[in-house]
């Protein structure tokens, strides 16, 4: 009997169901398809890639002390699967299951019919606490809890030699014709084991403290997030280890470090259900009363500005700049950018999305376009958050650490001037060699009035709607997605359909 394990977004062999449970059955073919299609996805860049290839090599390495290499093949899934399939007699497929966007929900439902075809089991286990099928959240939080706490899949220790894979990556590296840049810092895809241990160990520390800090978080936050969505970890090992961890520490530093990152590692998987849930979202705003708010008022040169980071609010263009550079940034600094473009800038959630997708590292589907939905204020459920740059910048990087790292251009400039270099005078921009509109650019918008107008659109949006039908709308939606550990007096809120403004 030869078992397929067709790897995913499950890089690992720790806590890996598909493959404990192929390997109880005989000689195992690990499988990894490079989808030439996949990587044209608009939501897909190359940058994905500069992750993931050194992740495939990590994974053979693992494989191989096993007994069985990884092979490594490059064509359509349903091509490559039917190939292998004859070729090996193989009697079963396993794999995880794939919470991704449209692209591969459609390639699975293909393969599903392409097994089905060829009488071929497909054995496909859970991965994350998402669970398909779900009728409504009521329970969910307790089907999550009893998941995560579940024993571990056990090790296996060897895999009977089946074939030699042998593979170039150089040759197999997928084509995109224009694409972003590579990012010229990039987390090391061999280092998920050390980046958790150091984050235990003593990160954690000052986590809670500087997670929303715009310097300190790059070394204080978990770093793990490339890692969780390329699965080289595994979450429902990382709840167990934290916790362990929490209930171990030695200081109370140190314990509230741990619980707090254990509180938001929670979220993950809430997040990811919703897309689970609901498809569509990757696309149309949840509460379907927003659909027509933003869309005929699309500014191209904005939208070019802000992706660029050369809008003139110095935390905003730092924070993208850095984005572009090394693919990850802080929660704060994601939402922000994501808040900024959709009220100040009134830009459609969807480019902004695709963009962002392109340039995170760690893009996860499931969690990228409910978050981005939340920071845009369409889901009718989340209070809208107009987040203030200039405030923002003063409260997060108050010495300028982040923003002078990022902007060049800026060094000089004094903290007094630092967060709002447009308000010096010419002769104060000479002296710290930083003139607006030939150094740094000036604000795209003006911060006040793009405010006003903000809230002024979306108080008419909501009064030109029937209020029952809006209603029944968020209902729906707060039904299918709101978390069931939600404050009450934001359950209440949102049934009256309020607006409410975050600052």
């Amino acid at each position: 009997m030869t078992a397929l394990v067709w790897f995913k977004r499950d890089l690992r062999i720790d806590d890996h169901q598909p493959l404990y449970q192929a390997a109880k059955s005989g000689a195992v073919l690990p499988l990894y398809i490079i989808e030439p299609d996949y990587w044209q996805q608009s939501d897909v860049s190359l940058r994905h890639w500069q992750f993931v290839a050194p992740a495939l090599h990590s994974l053979n390495q693992q494989l191989s002390a096993l007994g069985q290499p990884l092979l490594v093949v490059k064509g359509p899934a349903t091509a490559v699967l039917r190939q292998l399939c004859r070729q090996f007699n193989i009697s079963a497929v396993y794999s995880h299951e794939e919470t991704g966007n449209l692209w591969t929900y459609q390639r699975d439902l293909a393969v599903k019919r392409l097994l089905q075809d060829l009488h071929i089991p497909w054995q496909q286990y859970r991965q994350f606490a998402v669970f398909r099928g779900l009728t409504n959240r009521d329970n969910w939080f307790k089907l999550a809890d009893n998941w995560l706490k579940t024993a571990t899949a056990p090790a296996v220790n060897r895999l009977p030699f089946l074939t030699a894979a042998s593979w170039d990556l150089s040759e197999l590296t997928p084509e995109r014709r224009s694409d972003l840049a590579l990012c010229t810092t990039i987390q090391s895809a061999g280092a998920a084991r050390h980046t958790f241990n150091s984050f235990i160990s003593g990160r954690c520390d000052n986590y809670r403290q500087h997670i929303s800090l715009a310097a300190k978080a790059v070394h204080s936050c978990s770093r793990l997030s490339p890692y969780i969505s390329y699965g080289q970890l595994s979450l429902r090992q990382l709840q167990q280890q934290s916790y362990l961890a929490m209930k171990q520490a030695s200081t109370q530093r140190r314990q509230q470090g741990l619980q707090a990152f254990f509180s938001r590692l929670r979220w993950h998987c809430h997040f990811m259900q919703k897309l689970e849930d609901e498809p569509a979202i990757e696309f149309f705003n949840m509460h379907r009363g927003f659909d027509g708010l933003r869309e005929a008022d699309f500014n191209p040169a904005h939208f070019a500005a802000w992706r660029h980071g050369n809008t003139g609010y110095p935390l905003i263009d730092a924070a993208m700049r850095c984005l572009l550079a090394c693919g990850w940034l802080h929660f704060r600094a994601r939402a922000m950018l994501v808040a900024f473009a959709s009220y100040h800038l009134w830009l459609h959630w969807r480019p902004l999305a695709l963009h962002l997708a392109q340039c995170f590292v760690d893009y996860e589907p499931g969690i990228h376009y409910a978050q981005i939905q939340m920071q845009a204020g369409t889901t009718g459920i989340n209070p809208n958050r107009m987040y203030n740059p200039v405030k923002q910048s003063q409260q997060k990087d108050a010495d300028g650490q982040f923003i002078r790292q990022w902007l060049p251009q800026l060094r000089q400039v004094p903290d007094s001037w630092l967060h709002t270099p447009w308000l010096m005078s010419k002769s104060l921009q000479q002296q710290y060699g930083c003139v607006i509109e030939r150094d740094y650019p000036s604000p795209i918008v003006n911060l006040q009035q793009a405010q006003q107008l903000a809230r002024a659109r979306l108080s008419l949006w909501l009064k030109q709607h029937d209020q029952q039908q809006w209603q029944q709308q968020q209902q729906t939606v707060f039904s299918r997605h709101a978390s069931r550990k939600r404050p009450p007096t934001n359950k209440r809120r949102a049934a009256r359909g309020q607006l409410s403004f975050d600052w």
